[in-house]
């Protein structure tokens, strides 16, 4: 399995088991809902794409969702955590 394919699946089910709205939210205010069936349809692999692209950042409708995202986001380098 390709490294991209597992951050995919990793993210795939750190997703499905959260408990609230999950949103990536860029500088300019726009939100894609990370758990929506539009971007299941979209797809994840390239919703992550775009994470590493843009300076993004998580919004979680949860706490505890949001701690879980912020250290995949980390873990993985993607939006406003690429530097960290």
């Amino acid at each position: 399995m390709s490294a991209n394919r597992f951050i995919v699946d990793e993210f795939a089910k750190l997703i499905n088991d959260c408990q609230g709205e999950v949103a990536f939210v860029t500088q300019e205010g726009d939100r894609l809902v990370a758990n929506s069936m539009l971007s299941a349809l979209v797809g994840l692999s390239t919703l992550l794409s775009v994470a590493q692209t843009l300076d993004m950042r998580i919004e979680c409708e949860k706490p505890e969702d949001n701690e879980r995202m912020i250290n995949f986001m980390k873990r993985h380098r993607l939006g406003q955590y690429a530097n960290s």
